[in-house]
């Protein structure tokens, strides 16, 4: 078994199965602000895995000033936590995952999250799911909008210097084929796709991918997981 030093989690729909959410925000938002609906090809090619400023620039134009996007982007999100805050009983990260979480904690596994999410949701994640009990702000990488968002490569190589790993050394989790092709791009050891919106059969025809779970739950893989990592 190939042995790996660290472990990276994308988060929205990998860590947090929010997708649901993220797509009814969006859903109203560009509605609101173009008159229309979003295509299931929109969301799959220019929203899912990509940064608020580059799904903005999709919807509305390429000019827009930081500080139009940052208007933008809040109110989408403010809308995005009511749809949370609406649905309480799902507002928990995704089963299995505290209990891996912590397994990994108490071996000593170096941890990060790569995330495209921003500053205001990441502290509405940080504070509801007690996200420190893992990760710190140097291992919780989100969109501060200083580098690309996925699929380019550089928030995974960002998050392997966090935890003093090479890429290569990495196993990544993810659950969209933009994360997954910024993830390969950045050279990672291993990827692994998690269904928790789309088919375990399209996730395993993915470029990259070596396995496709549907969450954390199995205790059977969290245990293979731990063995696979050195300390």
């Amino acid at each position: 078994m190939k042995k790996y030093k660290g472990i990276i989690f994308d988060f929205n729909g990998t860590l947090f199965f929010d997708t649901e959410q993220h797509e009814q925000a969006w859903r109203e938002y560009v509605k609101e602000l173009c008159g229309r609906e979003i295509t299931d090809d929109e969301f799959h090619y220019c929203i899912h895995g990509r940064t608020n400023a580059d799904i903005l620039r999709y919807f509305l134009h390429n000019g827009l000033t930081d500080r139009e996007i940052e208007r933008h982007s809040e109110a989408k999100e403010e809308v995005y936590r009511r749809l949370c805050m609406k649905q309480i009983d799902r507002l928990h990260l995704a089963d299995g995952a505290y209990e891996l979480l912590d397994m990994l904690k108490a071996a000593g596994v170096r941890m990060a999250v790569a995330t495209s999410s921003g500053r205001s949701n990441t502290q509405f994640y940080i504070k509801r799911f007690d996200l420190w009990r893992w990760f710190n702000q140097n291992t919780f990488i989100f969109n501060d909008g200083t580098f690309p968002g996925k699929p380019e490569p550089d928030i995974y190589l960002a998050a392997a210097e966090a935890i003093g790993c090479e890429p290569s050394e990495c196993v990544v989790f993810e659950d969209m084929p933009s994360g997954i092709e910024s993830a390969a791009a950045a050279g990672v050891g291993s990827i692994i796709a998690v269904a928790s919106s789309l088919s375990h059969d399209f996730l395993a025809s993915v470029g990259g991918v070596d396995e496709v779970i549907s969450d954390f739950s199995d205790s059977g893989f969290r245990a293979r997981l731990l063995e696979s990592v050195s300390v």
